[in-house]
C-alpha cells in the first residue's frame, strides 16, 4: 500500500475533524465577508466620510481582525493537536518531514480554497438576508445590498494572510519534534503551573480597582480617554489572572468546609485542570459577550435616542437666516411652500441680530460676535428679563446641562474700544434656537444701546426665522424644496465676499436647520453603527459558541479514557453525568456572567457621563433587553452541548 493511499485512508476515517475545521474556516470567512459587505457598501463609505463615523465603525472592524486571528490559529491548533500522533506514525512508516509538510500544506490549501469559496457564497446569501432583514429594521432605505471588488478582496487577503501564519508555525512546531515525542504526543500529561490562589486574590483587586477607577475617573474632561485605555488594560490583566487562579482560589474556600470539598473533589480538581488549560479562550469569550454587550447596549440606546436628539438640538422644526440679498423670500412665497393644509405652520418668529467679524492679528483667526436686542431675547425666550443702559447678558444657546457659566462670570470681551463701560449682568444658558449659521453665543443689549451699537460697529445685519407646524416629520419635502428656492434665489445675487465668510462658506452660513434633517442624519449614521453592530454581535455570539464547543469536543477520547478507569473504580454513570453536567455548566455560564458583569460594570461607569444610569433608566432597559436575549440563546446552546455531549461520552463509552 502506497503513501497515498494510507493518508486518504486515515483522512476518510478520521473525517469528522477535517469538516468541522472546514466549518470553522468557512465560518470566519463567512462573517468577515458579511461585515465587509457593510463596511465596503458604497452608501456606507458616504455616510462614514461625511458624518464622521469612521472610527467608530473602525472599531468593530478590528475587533473582528483580533477575533479572526485568534479563532483561525486556536481552530488550526486543535486540528494539528489532533494529528501529531498520526505524524508520528507516517514519520515511523518512513515519511520524510518534508513529505509531512507538503502533506500539510496541500490539505490546508485546499481546505483554505474550500473554505473561501463556501465562506463568500454564503456570505453573500445571509448578508442579503440581513440587509433585507435589518434596513427594514433599522428604517434606512438609502443603502442597497452589492458587492465590489474591496470587500472579496479584504476578505480573502486577511484570511489567508491569518491562516497560512498559523499553517506555518504549526509547520515548525510539528516538524521540530522527533519521532518518539510525537507519538506519545495523545499520552502526554499537560502540566500546570503557579497554583496559587493569593495570585487569584491580587486579580481580583487588580479587576475591582480597575472598574472604581474608570466610575471616577472617566468623566475627567482632560484626560478621560486615556483613562479609558488604561482601565480597560488593568480590566483585561485583572480577568486574565481571575481566570487562571479562579478554581485554585475557590478550593482553597471549599477546602475549609471539608464535606463540601470532598462530595465535590472530583468535579473541583477536573476544573481546576480545565480552567487553567483554556485561560486563554474562556479569557477572550468572557471579552466577546462583554464587547458584544457593552457595545450593542450603547448602539441600541444611541439608536432609540435619534427622535430625542433631533427635537433637542433643534427647538424649532425649520430655521434659517436671511440677509438683504441671500435667502431672502418673501411672506407668501416663503408661505406657498412651508405652510401647507395639510401641515399648516403653527407659529413663525422672526428675530433680528447683529454680527460683528474681528479678524486676529496674530493668529488670523475671526472672532464672531452676535448681538441681540433685549425685547427680541424676552420674546425668543419668553422671559422678562430687564437691563440698564451700561449692562449686558452673555447667552450660550445650549443644554444648560453642558456648562455652568461660571467661567464667564469676569469679563468677557466685547469689541469696543470702552467696553469696561460695559457691565456683565449675568450668563443665560438656555437651549432655543437650532444651530444655524454657527450660531452659538449672543450678546443681549437693551433696546437702546442695541441701536447705538448698529451705529458705531461696522457688522451685518440679518435675521432669524423660527418655524414650527403641526408635524415636524412630514417636513422633509418642504425643506427640500426650500433648499432648492433658496439657491435658485441665491445664485441670482452677488457672493458674500467679505469677512463673514473668512472661516466658514456661503452655503454653511446659508443653510437651513430642521428637526428633520437632523433626524434623517442621526437615523441613517446610528442604523448604520445598529446594523454594524447587530452583524458583530451575532459573530461574537456564534464565534464565542463555537470556540466552547471546540474546546469541549476536541479532547473527546482523553475524556472518555477518563470515564472509563471512574467507572472501573466503581463511579456510577450518574454520577459521571453529574460531574459532566457541572463542568459543562460552569465553562459555558462562567464567561457568560462574568462578561455579562462587566459590560453592566462598564456601563454604569460610562453612563456618568450622560449623568448616570439611574438618571437615564433606558439604558438600563435596553441592557437588560441585550443581556437576556444573549442569555436565553446560551441557554440552549448549552443544552444542545450537554445532550451532546451526554450521548458522545456515555453512549459511545459502553
Amino acid at each position: 500500500m502506497s503513501f497515498k493511499q494510507i493518508v486518504w485512508k486515515m483522512a476518510k476515517a478520521e473525517y469528522k475533524k477535517y469538516i468541522f475545521y472546514y466549518l470553522c474556516n468557512s465560518f470566519v470567512v463567512m462573517f468577515f465577508f458579511i461585515f465587509s459587505t457593510v463596511y465596503f457598501n458604497e452608501q456606507v463609505v458616504q455616510v462614514k466620510e461625511t458624518e464622521s463615523i469612521q472610527y467608530v465603525l473602525t472599531i468593530p472592524g478590528v475587533a473582528l481582525i483580533v477575533f479572526t486571528v485568534f479563532f483561525i490559529s486556536y481552530a488550526h491548533s486543535i486540528f494539528i493537536k489532533r494529528r501529531k500522533s498520526e505524524f508520528g506514525l507516517f514519520l515511523t512508516l518512513g515519511m520524510s518531514s518534508r513529505d509531512i509538510g507538503k502533506l500539510l500544506l496541500i490539505e490546508n490549501c485546499v481546505i483554505a480554497f474550500a473554505s473561501i469559496v463556501s465562506g463568500i457564497l454564503a456570505g453573500i446569501i445571509f448578508s442579503k438576508l440581513f440587509f433585507l432583514l435589518l434596513i427594514n429594521v433599522v428604517g434606512i432605505q438609502e443603502i442597497l445590498f452589492h458587492i465590489n471588488s474591496n470587500m472579496l478582496t479584504y476578505t480573502i487577503a486577511v484570511f489567508l494572510v491569518v491562516f497560512f501564519v498559523a499553517i506555518g508555525r504549526s509547520l515548525f512546531f510539528v516538524l521540530k519534534r522527533n519521532v518518539a515525542i510525537s507519538l506519545k504526543s495523545d499520552k502526554t500529561a499537560e502540566s500546570i503551573k503557579l497554583k496559587s490562589p493569593l495570585i487569584g486574590g491580587m486579580g481580583a483587586i487588580i479587576l475591582i480597582g480597575s472598574i472604581i477607577g474608570l466610575y471616577f475617573m472617566y468623566t475627567d474632561p482632560i484626560a478621560g480617554g486615556e483613562y479609558l485605555l488604561l482601565w480597560t488594560l488593568s480590566t483585561l490583566l485583572g480577568l486574565y489572572i481571575i481566570i487562571y487562579q479562579f478554581t485554585s482560589f475557590f478550593i482553597e474556600l471549599a477546602k475549609k468546609n471539608k464535606p463540601y470539598y470532598y462530595r465535590r473533589l472530583l468535579y473541583l480538581t477536573s476544573l481546576d485542570y480545565k480552567f487553567k488549560q483554556l485561560t486563554s479562550v474562556l479569557m477572550l469569550v468572557t471579552v466577546m459577550i462583554m464587547v458584544t454587550i457593552l457595545y450593542s447596549t450603547i448602539i441600541l440606546y444611541t439608536y432609540t435616542l435619534t427622535e430625542e436628539e433631533a427635537i433637542d438640538e433643534n427647538p424649532y422644526d425649520i430655521a434659517f437666516i436671511q440677509t438683504e440679498s441671500k435667502n431672502n423670500l418673501d411672506k407668501e412665497e416663503l408661505y406657498s411652500i412651508v405652510d401647507k393644509r395639510e401641515n399648516p405652520v403653527q407659529k413663525h418668529l422672526k428675530v433680528p441680530i447683529y454680527s460683528y467679524y474681528q479678524k486676529e492679528t496674530y493668529t488670523n483667526w475671526t472672532n464672531v460676535y452676535n448681538f441681540m436686542a433685549l425685547d427680541q431675547f424676552n420674546k425668543l425666550t419668553s422671559s422678562k428679563m430687564k437691563l440698564q443702559n451700561n449692562e449686558y447678558l452673555y447667552y450660550i444657546n445650549d443644554d444648560p446641562t453642558n456648562l455652568d457659566g461660571s467661567e464667564y462670570e469676569q469679563d468677557h470681551v466685547l469689541p469696543f474700544t470702552d467696553k469696561n463701560s460695559y457691565t456683565l449682568k449675568g450668563v443665560v444658558i438656555e437651549k432655543n434656537i437650532n444651530y444655524v449659521s454657527n450660531l452659538y453665543d449672543f450678546i443681549i443689549l437693551s433696546n437702546y444701546q442695541y441701536a447705538l451699537l448698529k451705529e458705531r460697529v461696522d457688522g451685518f445685519e440679518s435675521t432669524i426665522h423660527f418655524i414650527n407646524v403641526v408635524d415636524w416629520k412630514n417636513t422633509g419635502n418642504v425643506v427640500e424644496k426650500l433648499s432648492q428656492r433658496f439657491k435658485n434665489s441665491n445664485e441670482n445675487t452677488p457672493p458674500i465676499k467679505n469677512r463673514r465668510v473668512d472661516s466658514t462658506s456661503e452655503e454653511d452660513l446659508l443653510q437651513i436647520a430642521s428637526k428633520i434633517e437632523d433626524y434623517n442624519r442621526n437615523k441613517n449614521s446610528n442604523g448604520i453603527l445598529f446594523f454594524v453592530t447587530t452583524i458583530l454581535s451575532v459573530t461574537f455570539f456564534f464565534g464565542s459558541f463555537i470556540l466552547l464547543y471546540l474546546n469541549l469536543f476536541s479532547g473527546l477520547e482523553k475524556e472518555k479514557e477518563k470515564y472509563k478507569k471512574l467507572n472501573n473504580i466503581g463511579i456510577t454513570t450518574k454520577e459521571v453525568k453529574q460531574t459532566i453536567s457541572k463542568e459543562i455548566t460552569t465553562l459555558f455560564f462562567f464567561p457568560t456572567i462574568m462578561g455579562t458583569i462587566l459590560a453592566f460594570l462598564y456601563i454604569v461607569a460610562i453612563a456618568r457621563d450622560v449623568g448616570g444610569i439611574m438618571e437615564n433608566p433606558q439604558i438600563l432597559l435596553h441592557f437588560l433587553i441585550v443581556a437576556g436575549i444573549y442569555h436565553v440563546i446560551q441557554i440552549g446552546f448549552y443544552l444542545y452541548s450537554r445532550k451532546k455531549m451526554f450521548f458522545v461520552l456515555l453512549h459511545n463509552s459502553k
